[in-house]
């Protein structure tokens, strides 16, 4: 197994189950723990700033003790930070990001997507460089200006990297 590196290009690296795991344990252990989850909220509240608003971002492992929580004044506290962290960066508009799919290879079976390796009724195909400017090209000439990019999970034909 390889050793969990966060800042790593390679999937393996960065997605590692022992740390999943433990920070599963952890957010667990420390549901409860008010002081921890208080100082979490100070980190993630928006400072107005010479250049806007900034915002400390969230360990994975901070992320998870707010997911685990379930005090319901924290659970409260956490709608109203999500609220001004949302004014503070987009105001009082919605953003709206248009998909930019790269490849429906996929080896999972997740029951709500189309991409499941158990349909058997779908073409597969993974854009080349080529088609993927072309994509951009034609969503930025409509107007967009966000994009998600999607992708199945597929080691051999679709590698993170």
């Amino acid at each position: 197994m390889a050793k969990y590196d966060k800042y790593s290009m390679k999937a393996e690296e960065f997605i590692n189950h022992e740390e999943i795991l433990e920070t599963l344990k952890y957010a667990q252990e420390n549901k409860h723990n008010e002081a921890l989850i208080d100082s979490i909220f100070e980190k993630a509240t928006p400072r107005l700033s010479g250049k806007g608003y900034t915002c400390a971002g969230l360990s994975h492992r901070e992320a998870s003790v707010l997911l685990a929580c379930d005090i319901p004044e924290k659970v409260e506290k956490m709608y109203e930070l999500a609220k001004q962290i949302k004014l503070a960066f987009y105001g009082n508009r919605i953003v709206m990001f248009a998909p930019l799919y790269l490849s429906n290879y996929c080896v999972n079976g997740c029951v709500y997507c189309p991409y499941h390796m158990k349909n058997k009724h779908i073409a597969r195909k993974k854009l080349t460089q080529e088609e993927i400017r072309n994509e951009v090209i034609a969503l930025q000439d409509m107007g967009h200006k966000r994009l998600a990019i999607e992708a199945g999970e597929d080691p051999v034909n679709n590698p993170i990297e």
